[in-house]
């Protein structure tokens, strides 16, 4: 596969970062939060100005890598300190799309609602981060007014003190998010007590409900996935499978012929298709395109999954080609595939006939590519303090993982576009 991983981000970047969905009431994308780490010349220097940290890496997401490359055409919300919020000149002059989220412990006076005001007219969005509404003085209320989102953070909260706080915060127009929501159940009881948004990982988890759980579709892309990698398929079983399937055909040579891979001549047949790309990579690309007819599944965690499945790739690779390439690429990929799917990991990993180091690092997280996925599901959970615990390069995670975030969304739009014209 063609990596421009190097090419593509030339700015001194922050160390880690990480971007985390916010989806709505369907599970459609609203837009992501944004969280970096300090860089480590940062750190060594005793920089621990939250300010001059927080400052750095809203210019560099705006800026230097661009807010289209972290969220395409979706929201992007950045935590802000009291200062910057007051000295807000450095930010864009029209915040469009852009969401600054006001932290629970700032002190709300006439200077802040000043600034507040004159950020929402240039069009950002004022989000109000794990919010609890107590006493409702003047400036608390006219907060509210401003606000466009407010988060309220769901663990260890009982059902009617959040029903209490959403039918106090009704009356203004903020969307309300549930914050933390970790599990189906969570999101169910969110959905019903009315909540408009949801952040958290309970989309990366299945919705095992009974026996026969698996979608029509799903059982499709199962015998699809079986057939797939099955040890005992050449380059020509290999086309007959693809064949048999015409929107599978249709999309993988679009795809092949696409500006991505830049060919000076067009690719007509499955044939000449495998011989170009080489039977690994044509596994891979069927894989994601199988995966993508899963419709009734949140569009993210195919998004998600193909982040995992790039950034697995090109740490183990280094964006040469390699042999252990295409296992690491099927790890982070099927790593997700219990959700989607919506059936048990185990039960799964018994009908694939996957490589036994592919199926260790899923299972338990031993074997070769173990730690490799362990490494990739800490960054994009934001689990700095765990990554620095390993002997990788902070700077190489987060080139991969910007890399990896741009080429999941152009692999989406690729995977789910209508096959007509």
């Amino acid at each position: 596969m063609p990596d421009s991983t190097n090419a593509m981000f030339q700015s001194d970047l922050p160390s880690m970062v990480a971007r985390q969905a916010i989806l709505d009431r369907d599970q459609k994308l609203f837009g992501y939060e944004l969280l970096f780490r300090a860089t480590l010349a940062d750190r060594h220097a005793n920089i621990t100005d939250g300010d001059a940290a927080t400052a750095r890496v809203l210019m560099q997401a705006l800026v230097d890598i661009g807010i289209e490359r972290l969220v395409g055409d979706s929201h992007a919300l950045f935590n802000m300190t009291r200062r910057l919020l007051l000295e807000h000149e450095l930010l864009p002059i029209s915040g469009k799309r852009i969401g600054l989220e006001l932290l629970e412990d700032q002190v709300v006076d006439e200077a802040l609602l000043t600034a507040l005001r004159d950020l929402s007219r240039r069009g950002y969005l004022i989000v109000l981060d794990d919010f609890v509404l107590r006493e409702q003085t003047p400036e608390i209320n006219e907060l509210l007014e401003l606000a466009d989102i407010i988060k309220i953070e769901i663990p260890n909260r009982t059902d009617s003190d959040l029903a209490e706080q959403i039918a106090r915060l009704r009356p203004f127009r903020a969307r309300l998010v549930a914050e933390k929501v970790e599990t189906h159940s969570e999101f169910q009881r969110c959905l019903a007590l009315g909540f408009d948004l949801f952040q958290g990982y309970f989309f990366f988890r299945p919705e095992i409900i009974g026996e026969g759980n698996v979608s029509e579709t799903g059982l499709s892309v199962m015998r699809l996935l079986a057939a797939l990698e099955d040890a005992n398929n050449g380059p020509k079983e290999l086309e007959n499978i693809i064949t048999s399937d015409a929107v599978l055909s249709y999309r993988l040579l679009r795809l092949v012929n696409s500006a991505y891979f830049g060919l000076s001549s067009s690719v007509s047949s499955l044939r000449h298709a495998i011989v170009y790309l080489g039977i690994g990579n044509i596994r891979n690309w069927v894989r994601v395109l199988a995966l993508a007819r899963l419709d009734n599944r949140p569009p993210e965690l195919l998004k998600a999954a193909l982040v995992r499945a790039r950034m697995c790739e090109q740490l183990i690779t280094g964006g040469k080609p390699s042999s252990k390439g295409e296992q690491a690429f099927m790890v982070g990929l099927f790593s997700m595939l219990d959700a989607l799917l919506n059936a048990p990991m185990d039960e799964l990993l018994n009908n694939l006939n996957l490589p036994a180091e592919v199926s260790q690092a899923i299972h338990d997280g031993s074997g070769p590519f173990g730690a490799l996925l362990e490494q990739v599901q800490a960054c994009e959970r934001a689990q700095w303090e765990l990554l620095e615990s390993w002997d990788v390069s902070p700077v190489l995670l987060a080139y991969t993982y910007l890399s990896a975030v741009e080429w999941a969304d152009q692999m989406f739009s690729f995977g789910t576009a209508p096959t007509g014209n």
